[in-house]
């Protein structure tokens, strides 16, 4: 086994980049290479080396954030205790401290061969050190769901779902601000912003709506609308079918007088001041009379058409609705009788 004389798995802050690099390098050496090692396995072992010894050097000069990219790729290639400690002690410091401190403590419980290189051995008394100082500031939330017993629910912090086994216990948590999700089939999702202090507890209540009981109102709203909406179609349909059978009336009675005027002059040119006519123009007077019934009727029933026409839009509240159906009437006007027909 390769050893090399150091006392500690880190150096000083005041240390270079390259003693730094050559404790990393003699903790994953001795701990790799005592005995034989296939070709993968050496190549993964020489590029943790060297990410380790990168974010190592970070880390010493206070950058974390991106020493953390670098020790995680090391610590997934090959494991080593001095890489996982100082992979913890910089998640601690961004504020990840659950996985920080979770890390620590599996160094801590990671037994050590009797003849493990001193790197080793520091990192896990450095492990202890720093775990002290971090486990008291850890926060503890509950997240109090308002929803019956036998609702499936399902919480998320920050977007990372809760495993169902502690939805409703508390929950080692980072300080600082977080947003919690609730979600349960039938319901409506529920959400907020919760802050937590250093190591303060604090129970967090959110409250599920089941969408069941909003279901038969929505179910119903449409049918509202809708019944609404046809009777105001209806109403539109009934104005506008009045006005076009007092349309019609005006127009029949029209045609009609029109008639009678015809049927009048020609009387007057045939009869004389008494009112007395000949005998074969006795026809004629029983038309004039007719198409005189008929305009008086139908102007009457055209002024009663529009009539109602107006009052019906005056009556009907709220925005047109889209056309009806238009109805149809024509006249029907006989030598001898008038009237109207029409599909509606």
């Amino acid at each position: 086994m390769l050893a090399v004389g150091v006392t500690d798995g880190f150096p000083p802050r005041s240390a270079t980049r390259h003693g730094a690099s050559a404790v990393l390098v003699a903790a994953l050496v001795g701990a790799t290479l005592s005995g034989p090692a296939r070709a993968d396995e050496a190549a993964d072992t020489a590029t943790a080396r060297a990410l380790g010894v990168a974010g190592v050097a970070l880390a010493e000069a206070g950058n974390c954030s991106l020493a953390i990219e670098k020790l995680a790729r090391a610590e997934a290639l090959h494991h080593a205790p001095s890489t996982a400690e100082r992979l913890g002690e910089c998640e601690i410091e961004v504020g990840k401290i659950v996985a920080g401190t979770e890390r620590l403590q599996r160094v801590i419980r990671e037994p050590l061969a009797p003849n493990a290189p001193p790197p080793f051995v520091a990192a896990v008394a450095r492990a202890r050190t720093v775990l002290d100082k971090a486990m008291p500031r850890i926060a503890m939330l509950r997240v109090d769901v308002k929803a019956p017993a036998d609702a499936h629910v399902a919480i998320a912090i920050d977007g990372e779902p809760i495993p169902d086994a502690v939805v409703r216990d508390e929950r080692p948590t980072d300080p600082g601000r977080h947003e919690v999700r609730a979600t349960a089939p039938g319901y409506v999702p529920a959400s907020a912003s919760v802050f937590l202090a250093d190591g303060e507890s604090k129970t967090f209540s959110l409250q599920l709506s089941p969408v069941a009981s909003a279901g038969p109102t929505s179910s119903r709203t449409p049918y509202l609308v809708q019944d609404s909406s046809s009777s105001g179609s209806h109403s539109y349909a009934a104005a506008i079918t009045a006005f076009a059978v007092g349309g019609v009336g005006l127009a029949v009675g029209a045609i009609a007088g029109a008639e009678v005027m015809s049927k009048s002059s020609t009387l007057s040119s045939n009869c004389n001041a008494g009112g007395e006519c000949p005998a074969n123009m006795q026809a004629d007077i029983s038309s004039a009379k007719t198409w005189a019934l008929i305009s008086t009727t139908s102007f009457a029933i055209g002024g009663t058409g529009l009539l109602a026409g107006i009052m019906l839009l005056l009556t009907q509240g709220g925005s047109p609705t889209p056309e009806p159906k238009a109805a149809t009437v024509l006249p029907v006007v006989g030598g001898t009788s008038a009237g109207l027909r029409g599909w509606f």
